[in-house]
């Protein structure tokens, strides 16, 4: 492969950005941190590395760029409460670049901030332990006295704090580095011990029945962040163990439901509209598997700066998950997934994910077993439970349409209390009918279906109503007592323009057609004209059943005080119980099998839970 000067200049700025400013000790340095643990991986082909190099140099310039003296003048100003999640990025960033901005003036930044915000809290923790490493022979003195001070009790207790999933990740795996990594004395041994208690159940955890917050496109970035400051400052070859070993799961979530630079599929925590631009974990996994290195330049700063842990370290994704990251695989294929309860070692199979993925978009739906009110915490807005992801053929900004009750959001971007779903390939039956319980909680009377407004009015056919997207139909049925259009979902959501279904009981059905299957209007119309629906107990009894444009039958019964309707595709029931924590024909993961296999056209690579220590086979 032949470099153009851009690549030649870009790839030597960054190493030598990194390998100058790096304070590594002798048997941590950069290629020593790209070692394999057992069979786990081979390291990336040369040409992969070097497009790795030109991303890392991109986005640290591009979080670099942000002018500090406003951040700082910004923070204190509003009195915020975290003000390193902002500032500690362009100070990393700036350092990694010293050929561009001098050390000398980023100090006063920490001292300030150390005197004026001295708690150390989860956001503060992945940046600083890693500023700390990287930068430890250039820092002054006093600075590094800060530092030192963390592993003073009671100091040392903080890095044990409580929180979400992420921030455990983030506080917790940030204290076992610096404890392990520095070779200071630690005022309370038995942090690390339960830290590291701690992230050997999240691996077992994860290998045996999923993750609480799955493919959270807003909070896998901060996870990772902080399992990247074990894999590469500890000492102990045990702990980067088992941060790789986590970071490879991580990470093949991302990669089977990445859908062309958007955050496909279902998840915990989020929603991401956008292409490589709009989520936390869109930044890493551009850095581990993006385009152009110019996309750094639309990431806004708010995503951008949780890529910069991932661009500054010697992780790199198992090659092997490659291909499944970019879709160099044959297409569609289905994945079916089971999550676990929030917090929950033991509560498996409590939420179920369909995914659905083509050359031209990628489906997901998610079944929630409960009607939950709650409006506060880790709560059902924060699922997204149906998302449809449209390819953009120029690769620049992918449709992303959603479809459910707005109890939380216009945008129907989080679960709503009653949303019902059954899924099979391009097609979704959905139903919301509201209880008494419901309506005294005052769950809105409406449904909606939300899309990009750039594509315009739908036509009408008979009862459908039909988008063109990209290379793809979107044609959509809907009941309810009246139905509406509005170019624009609101002021504050002027992108998206909505289709809203009106009353008590709305329902929908939605179809996803490839060009290639149906290449002009009516075409498409011929195809809708010979699907079948009944609706004749639907009013009554929640009852509708549907023959789609592939031949499938899909039945689902409305469940009036619970979360999941009866579904029945092609005269088969859906049964949930047996559901695999991940399978699909790349990947697989058996309920408590404790053992994660991606399946690739050079093999089988396999990670394994064991009683002491993860195992990578081939």
């Amino acid at each position: 492969m032949k470099l153009k000067p851009f690549a030649i200049a870009a790839l030597f700025l960054t190493l030598s950005s990194i390998l100058s400013c790096s304070s590594l000790t002798a048997d941590q340095t950069p290629e020593n941190l790209t070692e394999n643990f057992s069979t786990s991986t081979r390291t990336w082909d040369n040409d992969s590395e070097q497009a790795f190099q030109q991303r890392s140099l991109a986005i640290r310039q591009r979080v670099a760029s942000e002018d500090l003296n406003s951040l700082d003048e910004w923070w204190r100003r509003v009195k915020l409460g975290d003000p390193h999640k902002y500032l500690l990025p362009v100070i990393l960033a700036r350092l990694s670049l010293p050929e561009q901005y001098d050390p000398e003036t980023l100090w006063p930044f920490l001292r300030s901030l150390d005197k004026d915000r001295p708690d150390l809290y989860h956001f503060r923790a992945i940046h600083d332990i890693r500023l700390f490493f990287l930068f430890r022979d250039r820092l002054p003195p006093d600075l590094e006295t800060t530092y030192r001070q963390m592993l003073d009790s009671p100091e040392v207790t903080q890095w044990m704090e409580q929180g979400t999933e992420n921030h455990m990740f983030m506080q917790r795996g940030s204290g076992l580095a610096l404890i392990d990594g520095s070779g200071w004395p630690n005022g309370a041994p038995g942090v690390a011990a339960t830290n590291e208690a701690w992230l050997r159940a999240e691996l077992n955890k994860f290998l045996t029945i999923g993750q609480g917050e799955f493919h959270s496109s807003t909070y896998y970035g901060y996870a990772i962040a902080g399992l990247l400051n074990i894999y590469d400052f500890a000492k102990t070859p045990e702990l980067r163990q088992l941060a790789k070993a986590t970071l490879d799961w991580l990470a093949a979530n991302m990669a089977v439901r990445l859908s062309w630079g958007t955050a496909g599929g279902a998840e915990s925590r989020g929603f991401d509209r956008g292409t490589w631009d709009n989520s936390e974990l869109a930044a890493v996994a551009w850095v581990w598997w993006g385009d152009d290195p110019q996309t750094a330049d639309r990431i806004p700063q708010k995503y951008a700066w949780v890529g910069v842990p991932a661009a500054l370290s010697s992780y790199r994704p198992p090659r092997e998950m490659t291909a499944l990251a970019k879709k160099d695989v044959q297409l569609p294929f289905l994945l079916k997934a089971s999550h676990p309860s929030y917090y929950s070692y033991h509560q498996d199979n409590q939420f179920w994910e369909t995914f659905y993925i083509t050359e031209d978009y990628s489906l997901s739906t998610l079944l929630i077993p409960f009607r939950s009110y709650q409006v506060q915490g880790t709560i059902n807005a924060q699922y997204a439970t149906y998302k449809l992801v449209i390819r953009d053929p120029k690769g620049v900004d992918n449709a992303v349409v959603s479809l459910g009750g707005t109890y939380h959001s216009p945008t129907a971007a989080g679960n709503s209390t009653g949303d019902q779903f059954l899924q099979e390939k391009g097609t979704v039956l959905y139903q919301l009918r509201l209880n008494e319980r419901d309506i005294a909680a005052e769950v809105p009377t409406r449904s909606h279906l939300v899309i990009p407004t750039r594509y315009g009015e739908p036509q009408k056919h008979n009862n459908w109503y039909i988008w063109q997207v990209e290379n793809v139909w979107l044609s959509v049925r809907v009941w309810g007592d009246t139905i509406d259009w509005k170019p624009q979902v609101s002021e504050k959501y002027s992108d998206y323009q909505v289709l809203a279904a009106n009353g008590v009981n709305t329902a929908w059905i939605t179809e996803v057609v490839s060009v290639n299957d149906a290449p002009n209007l009516e075409a498409l119309t011929n195809r809708l004209d010979q699907t079948e629906v009944n609706d004749r107990l639907w009013t009554n009894l929640g009852q509708l059943s549907y023959k789609s444009v592939t031949g499938d039958r899909l039945e689902l019964i409305y469940e009036p005080n619970g979360g999941i309707g009866k579904g029945t595709v092609n005269d088969r029931e859906r049964v949930l119980g047996n559901w695999a924590v991940l399978d699909s024909p790349y990947l697989k993961q058996e309920l408590s099998s404790g053992v994660l296999e991606l399946i690739h056209p050079q093999g089988r690579w396999k990670l394994r839970t064991t009683l002491t220590a993860p195992q990578w086979e081939k």
